[in-house]
């Protein structure tokens, strides 16, 4: 956590002017699982060998679930974020005037402890960050939440157990009174697509979708 912290009071305001014209990088873990934090048009974003993840408040999912959900924000006290990255939909909701306590469940440590100190050096608070397998800390969850967000990739692809009416059952049941979920799909198989779309059709029938090209949005 040192060393982040120490990369993150570095950046000037020169830093911040450059990242509009090219990104820059800020921090970086190199090994096997290589990641990358740079900020871009001063927004900080996650970067890997296969993807990059998160925009700051420009993160279009986190947006348009802001959107979609916009009258509801008001009574939300608490978050249940599964796949953080860099926890763009805090953010969102913050700039929103929506402060609740997020849950921020990730498996990778490093892009964890980041988020993490990134939300502190921006003094957003709230926060209780879990390193966790999303699947496996539902299975044990007992808490209700007004809000889940999954935003669960490896690389450009949602594993197959997300869109499964086992876990999608795990997080209905962990919604509190009215409480919404929502889960960002990215299309790279038609058919697999369908058979998502299928699967919440039968599950819920008033169900939302919002299209974001490639990427989807289903809000129940």
């Amino acid at each position: 956590m040192e060393m982040i912290n120490k990369s993150l009071d570095n950046i000037t305001n020169y830093t911040r002017l450059l990242s509009y014209f090219s990104p820059v990088l800020i921090h970086a873990v190199f090994g096997s699982h290589t990641v990358k934090l740079y900020l871009s048009r001063n927004q900080f974003v996650l970067s890997t060998v296969d993807t990059t993840y998160s925009d700051g408040d420009r993160y279009m999912p986190a947006r348009a679930i802001a959107d979609a959900l916009n009258s509801y924000l008001p009574g939300i006290k608490n978050v249940l974020v599964l796949g953080t990255g860099l926890g763009s939909i805090v953010r969102v909701l913050h700039n929103r005037g929506c402060d609740p306590v997020f849950t921020l469940v990730e498996n990778d440590n490093t892009v964890l402890q980041w988020a993490e100190a990134i939300f502190a050096k921006e003094g957003i608070g709230g926060i209780n960050p879990v390193c966790e397998d999303a699947l496996k800390y539902m299975e044990q969850n007992t808490s209700k939440y007004d809000l889940i967000f999954v935003d669960v990739f490896i690389g450009r692809k949602v594993p197959a157990w997300v869109t499964t009416e086992n876990f999608l059952n795990l997080c209905i049941n962990s919604l509190s009174t009215n409480g919404h979920l929502a889960l960002n799909y990215m299309i790279n198989d038609l058919s697999e697509w369908n058979g998502v779309k299928q699967l919440f059709m039968d599950l819920f029938k008033n169900h939302r979708e919002i299209d974001l090209g490639e990427n989807r949005i289903l809000i129940v």
